[in-house]
């Protein structure tokens, strides 16, 4: 029996074979879940922001006295870390046409710095966040 003219793979081809493979499944995972991460920063971002734009529109029909600060959407806080802040129910992002956010992730907002934050912390790169205005200096 000649065993040099054996054609087959080697055991020493497979494993570095193997190997590579596992090593781009890898690469390709962490690629991949920083993509979905850096999404789902922005999705958040994205909803702070639109809740933004309602926010001013409010102040600035409350600034000509279109509007009174009762009718102003949210609850104002009297205490805590959003004192004077306000937390807005579902009602209130409903009447706002933001239809993914949920109101059990406490969204306040400030009329008077246009502010908008957020009851639950928002991770990314290692960092936490809770205000929209954290969000965006991030990027400068």
């Amino acid at each position: 029996m000649n065993l040099k003219n054996n054609k087959g793979v080697t055991l020493i081809a497979l494993v570095t074979a193997v190997i590579i493979l596992m090593i781009m499944a890898t690469i390709t995972v962490n690629v991949g879940l920083g993509i979905i991460n850096t999404a789902k920063f922005e999705n958040v971002k994205t909803e702070l922001m639109l809740i933004q734009t309602k926010v001013k529109g409010m102040a600035d029909r409350k600034a000509i006295g279109e509007v009174t600060e009762e009718e102003l959407y949210g609850t104002k806080q009297t205490s805590g870390t959003y004192s004077g802040w306000y937390l807005l129910s579902q009602d209130d992002l409903d009447d706002m046409g933001i239809e993914n956010a949920d109101a059990d992730d406490e969204y306040y907002v400030n009329y008077e710095t246009d502010d908008v934050a957020l009851g639950v912390d928002v991770k990314f790169n290692e960092t936490t966040y809770h205000k929209l205005s954290e969000m965006v200096a991030e990027e400068s």
